[in-house]
């Protein structure tokens, strides 16, 4: 009877183990899928930060364009109207 008893708790304690490593390992395993995803989303943001940053530096030339030719059209405006 006492071999029985032994035997019963063996097989729970393998029972139990074997779950408990099982769901170890899944949320080993979700965390895992969670930093991927959240390294995929980080180079996405990092990819948009560059584009955004090129586009201020075309902007910012492209501003930089405009107000010469606005200095250019006010001295023109200075010759042609020196008085107004």
């Amino acid at each position: 009877m006492d071999s029985v008893l032994i035997i019963v708790a063996i097989v729970v304690v393998v029972v139990l183990a074997f779950f408990l490593l099982r769901g170890l390992g899944e949320r080993r395993r979700q965390q895992q899928l969670e930093r991927q995803r959240g390294s995929r989303q980080a180079e996405g943001h990092r990819e948009m930060a560059a584009d955004h940053e090129q586009k201020a530096e075309s902007l910012r030339e492209q501003a930089e364009r405009e107000r010469e030719r606005a200095a250019r059209h006010a001295e023109r405006a200075e010759r042609v109207d020196p008085e107004s």
